[in-house]
This record gives C-alpha cells, sequence and structure tokens, in this order.
C-alpha cells in the first residue's frame, strides 16, 4: 500500500504546482518546480518500495512529504489572506495522510 499511496502523493504534488500556474494564468517557476522536485522525489521513493528497500523508501518519503508539509503551513499561516484556498488545504491535508501511512509500522503476516 505505500508505494501506491506515495506514487499518488508524488503525483498530487507535482499537479499542484501546474495548478497554481494554471489559476494565476502565468508561469510561476518557484511553484512549479518546488512541486515538481518534491513529487519527483516521491515517486522515487515510490519505487524503491517496490524495490523491498523500505527503509531508503521512507527516508526520501518523509523527507519529500515533511517538505511539503512545512513549505505549504508556513506559506498557509504567513500569508492566508493569499493562500488561504483549497489547493493548500488539499496538499497540507495529502501530506499529514501520506506521512501518517509512511510511517505507520508494516503490518505482520
Amino acid at each position: 500500500m505505500k508505494p501506491y499511496i506515495t506514487l499518488f502523493f508524488g503525483l498530487f504534488v507535482i499537479w499542484t504546482g501546474l495548478l497554481r500556474s494554471i489559476e494565476a494564468q502565468a508561469f510561476k517557476p518557484n511553484a512549479f518546480y518546488f512541486c515538481l522536485a518534491m513529487g519527483l522525489i516521491a515517486i522515487v521513493a515510490a519505487f524503491i518500495y517496490r524495490l523491498d528497500r523500505a527503509s531508503l523508501a521512507t527516508c526520501l518519503a518523509v523527507a519529500s512529504g515533511a517538505m511539503v508539509l512545512g513549505f505549504y503551513l508556513y506559506c498557509f499561516i504567513k500569508q492566508p489572506e493569499k493562500d488561504a484556498n483549497i489547493r493548500v488545504g488539499l496538499v497540507i491535508v495529502a501530506a499529514f495522510g501520506q506521512l501518517a501511512l509512511v510511517l505507520l509500522p508494516n503490518r505482520k503476516s
């Protein structure tokens, strides 16, 4: 389950960076490149999960999720009049969910 959620999170973060440019009707390179980098790190972590390298994948997934969560919480708190919208709220919820899932212990069979 962890690789699929991490892959979905990475794709969602990349989509969020693209959506910022679409909303502003202009290319926003900071948002796009930040989201692209964090999304690609999460996607790489998802593929590493599939290679049964759980500790490395968890480190990458936590790093990506924590950076996304920290950045968007900072933006949400610092400039609520500009960044208090559905896109930011969904990314914050997705980052919390992804971090919670990744940090849960594996199920014993």
